[in-house]
């Protein structure tokens, strides 16, 4: 008995013990929960961009880093003590795949089609790699900057790496010659998703700029169903980008969305659509699957634009088709009382004939969650718009064109309450432009409003930052440039869709917790 009850008191003395040292040793910080909502600076970015387009010239990157004007407490705290360096951004090459390397073992095919075998470099690469070329690095925060993507047009992908204040409000775009945005570098990610029109060119660009092979699960999805040629994953080794050539698996298709998972590892990936070499466009990642749908960017020459809608569940989808424009909302093809279908496991194309000659976005409500894009008419096949996500903090769009005979503009949806939002443009030397027109721009509560922007002085190509107020609804936002007399009604010539640039992230509350210490 006296034994059972020393070992009882051993054991509560070493309870005890361990105790008192958990809470003489937790830093003082942490003693108390962290509030939620504590914001931290954005200190490090990394994107990956494309190769250039088959037939297309070597690609540029345009580039800027926004720091936030008026930082929260915390991030200014720590701004003051130096906890946000300088820093800089790092363009690298990312090589493509040498022929053969990476098969993505397409044991499968549909009948009649031809099956591209193992990873496929980009269309008129070298099939032996390109040379390695050095990183570039730029360190001006707060300026526009274009630079030639190491790596030319060999079939080479593109890694961006940015910390310190070149990271806070950071945007990158590949770029043509004049330094116009084409399709925006992408966060490496594990879910993306792309909604196509299934022109006869379709190519996917796979980009692992990580440290670990990532493997990658394709599901294509057009409208008569899903696709079965590709059939098991690819790989992309790491630092590498794999060009997969998807045309034989869509041939013929009226609509298709391509699914990009990954099992391991993350990729960038991005997708390219043409009629021939040279005459395509880049197809901008949508937003997940939901309910409600909102895609900006139409323009008035959207009379003849094509809705594609992706079902990726099991049971159809009925539709409400809204479009906002400058005069209101208007209900599409009476679908208020009679719903659009779109057929399950399947993209549906549907004519927006009904839309008019008028400045739009457009937002789609469904009973099943979709996923949806739009093909806008314009130069070569025209250009495509996406659903998005509304801007947050600012909108940035890095690189847009200077040259004479194009305009510039942005297409602004608001399809709830009014927003109202400021516009700036920061030329390459980081001087910044307030129009007095474009200081307290004010869309209202179900309308669309096109607003073109000037152009700084000089012929180097600039940024546009969007910053909505505080008290703003929910306001999306497209990139629109045209060529040609009309102003922002003549010909499109580019859409890209406007991404937020966070300067800084919430972080979730953080509890004390001795799990560890005491399971």
């Amino acid at each position: 008995m006296i034994r059972r009850l020393a070992l009882l008191g051993g054991v509560l003395l070493a309870l005890a013990a361990v105790a008192l040292f958990a809470l003489s040793t937790k830093p003082a910080a942490s003693r108390a929960t962290l509030a939620a909502g504590q914001a931290a600076a954005v200190t490090s970015v990394t994107r990956s961009c494309p190769p250039s387009a088959p037939g297309g010239s070597a690609a540029n990157i345009s580039m800027i880093a926004v720091p936030a004007q008026a930082s929260s407490a915390a991030t200014a705290t720590a701004k003051a003590a130096g906890g946000v360096a300088a820093g800089s951004a790092t363009v690298s090459q990312v090589p493509a795949a040498p022929a053969g390397t990476a098969a993505p073992a397409t044991t499968k095919s549909a009948k009649g089609k031809a099956t591209p075998g193992s990873s496929t470099p980009a269309k008129g690469a070298s099939t032996a790699g390109p040379a390695a070329s050095a990183p570039v690095t730029v360190a001006v925060p707060g300026a526009a900057t274009t630079v030639a993507a190491p790596g030319g047009g060999a079939g080479a992908g593109t890694s961006v790496s940015a910390t310190g204040r070149m990271a806070e409000g950071f945007e990158a775009e590949q770029a043509d010659s004049s330094g116009m945005g084409l399709v925006s570098c992408s966060h490496p990610g594990s879910d993306m998703w792309f909604v196509g029109s299934g022109e006869p060119d379709v190519w996917l660009y796979l980009t692992n700029s990580g440290t670990a092979e990532a493997s990658v699960d394709l599901t294509i999805l057009t409208d008569t169903g899903q696709q079965s040629g590709l059939a098991n994953a690819i790989t992309v080794a790491p630092d590498q980008v794999v060009a997969e050539n998807v045309s034989p698996y869509v041939h013929g298709a009226q609509a298709v969305a391509l699914h990009v998972q990954t099992s391991s590892g993350q990729i960038a990936a991005s997708v390219w659509e043409g009629a021939s070499a040279g005459s395509g466009a880049w197809v901008p990642q949508a937003a997940a699957p939901s309910t409600t749908v909102v895609i900006p960017g139409l323009t008035v020459a959207s009379s003849s634009a094509r809705l594609f809608v992706t079902v990726p569940g099991a049971a159809d989808a009925k539709l409400k088709v809204v479009a906002y424009t400058p005069a209101g909302a208007d209900i599409q093809f009476d679908s208020g009382t009679n719903p659009v279908q779109a057929s399950a496991a399947a993209t549906t194309p549907v004519t927006l004939s009904s839309l008019g000659a008028s400045a739009a976005g457009l937002e789609l409500t469904s009973n099943v969650p979709i996923v949806a894009g739009v093909l806008v008419p314009g130069a070569g096949i025209g250009s495509f718009t996406a659903g998005a996500a509304p801007v947050t903090d600012q909108g940035v769009v890095a690189g847009n064109p200077a040259a004479r005979g194009l305009t510039v503009g942005l297409l602004l949806t608001a399809p709830a309450g009014a927003a109202t939002a400021s516009v700036s443009v920061i030329d390459s030397d980081g001087t910044v432009t307030s129009p007095a027109t474009l200081q307290n721009v004010t869309v209202g509560a179900g309308r669309t409003l096109a607003v073109a922007v000037p152009r700084p002085s000089g012929r180097q190509s600039f940024a546009i930052v969007l910053t909505p107020s505080s008290h703003s609804g929910p306001l999306y936002a497209t990139r629109v440039v045209t060529s040609g007399s009309g102003g922002l009604s003549a010909e499109v010539t580019s859409l890209l869709p406007v991404q937020s640039a966070l300067t800084e992230i919430t972080l979730p509350p953080v509890q004390n917790s001795y799990t560890a210490v005491l399971p």
